[in-house]
């Protein structure tokens, strides 16, 4: 059985970066991955666990709706407010940019939502420079109660193994199903996410006809994990058109249910441009079993990425490698646009493929990884492949956010 954290990453860099400089802070994450959780464990630490406020709240929304102005003047000097799943109301932002102006000397203000801050961002951001965001994660087999900072001299400096990656490749890193550990509960759990995901958390973040072509949308996906995404092929499958494709996938991106990871271009001679590998947030749901390590692993590296930008060590971004020869290697993490890491992962090959050679003779970055899924010699290899470190998959997984 798998141990529970108590307090997740972001809690004390949320603590004393956004709230400690009287900045809102902005949790976004999926549905379920805990955001709740993390937000009554700040309130709890401080004895202000009243001041929780969700919008499914019916007495909560008649007073966001009339005017929060004369219920936040009650509120004691020092306090801190969160706001959950404000983002339904359309006119949230302007109102929240109100109260902060406000009472930012007085309050502080924290916002949980499981749709992407970038969503609203398109049509104006009237909230620019009064708060920072933070994406929470799924949990990863490396998680502790801190933000571990990217490695710098050895890509295991801070290895610290919390779940098994076996536990986590079967239950998946969201809370409840991973905790409970029961497959049939797992299988009942997902149905009824994506049914929620979809009927509630998307009518809310944009009017759509027929939802049911979106959840077809969701079902397809999960057979295309970890491969090039075609919206042609989509199209054909759903019967509509090129762009409403590409706009329910964006839709499902904000929503957290996928992400897309693009192809690096810079620097490679004949590498491809435009076509992007899917991803789930849930990488149970992806039906094949290669694809779902390869999932797992993206989605560590993701996790990563936004913990390190978000928290402020660099700009952190991923992608894969792919030329016009096909030769590819899984992943590949810039640091500030500069090359950081190149990563292949292998279930049973423990030999550096030649194109990892390849793209790291030509890009040169901090670390060159090859990942395994059994325990071995990690270093052993090291002076058969100068500069290449081979790494267990757990060891890997283990050194990350």
């Amino acid at each position: 059985m798998a141990r529970k954290n108590k307090h997740r990453y972001l809690e004390s860099v949320i603590k004393n970066d956004a709230l400690g400089s009287q900045k809102i802070a902005f949790i976004s994450g999926p549905r379920q991955v805990g955001k709740t959780t993390l937000a009554e464990h700040l309130l709890y630490d401080t004895n202000q666990s009243k001041n929780y406020f969700s919008w499914d709240d019916d007495d909560f929304r008649k007073i966001w709706i009339k005017g929060p102005k004369a219920f936040l003047s009650t509120i004691a000097k020092g306090s801190t407010l969160v706001f959950d799943e404000i983002h339904k109301d359309r006119k949230w932002k302007s109102k929240l940019k109100g109260l902060y102006d406000l009472y930012k000397k007085d309050l502080n203000f924290i916002v949980t939502g499981s749709a992407s801050l970038d969503f609203y961002r398109k049509s104006g951001d009237s909230l620019q420079g009064r708060y920072i965001p933070y994406r929470l994660h799924p949990l990863s087999v490396g998680e502790s109660s801190k933000v571990k900072p990217p490695p710098t001299h050895d890509w295991d400096e801070h290895l610290d193994v919390q779940y098994s990656p076996e536990s986590l490749l079967k239950f998946g890193g969201f809370p409840e199903p991973f905790f409970q550990q029961d497959e049939k509960k797992l299988k009942r759990w997902q149905r009824l996410y994506r049914e929620r995901m979809i009927r509630q958390d998307l009518r809310d973040l944009q009017n759509i006809r027929d939802v049911t072509v979106v959840e077809n949308l969701s079902l397809l996906l999960q057979d295309r994990v970890g491969s090039q995404l075609s919206y042609e092929s989509l199209r054909e499958d759903l019967s509509c058109s090129f762009e409403s494709v590409k706009r329910w996938t964006d839709l499902l991106e904000a929503l957290f249910y996928c992400y897309r990871i693009k192809p690096y271009s810079k620097n490679i001679k004949r590498s491809i441009f435009k076509e992007p590998k899917l991803y789930l947030y849930d990488w149970t749901q992806a039906t094949d079993k290669g694809a779902q390590l390869e999932n797992m692993v993206a989605s560590h590296l993701l996790k990563s990425c936004h913990a390190w930008t978000d928290c402020a060590f660099g700009e952190y971004e991923l992608y894969y490698l792919r030329d016009k020869e096909k030769r590819e290697v899984d992943f590949f993490i810039t640091e500030d646009k500069k090359p950081y890491a190149l990563i292949e992962v292998k279930s049973g090959n423990s030999q550096p493929t030649p194109a990892l050679l390849y793209f790291q003779n030509i890009l040169k970055p901090k670390f060159t990884i090859h990942v395994v899924e059994r325990e071995k010699d990690e270093r052993r290899d090291m002076l058969k492949y100068p500069g290449v470190r081979i790494m267990s998959l757990k060891n890997f997984l283990g050194s990350l956010v």
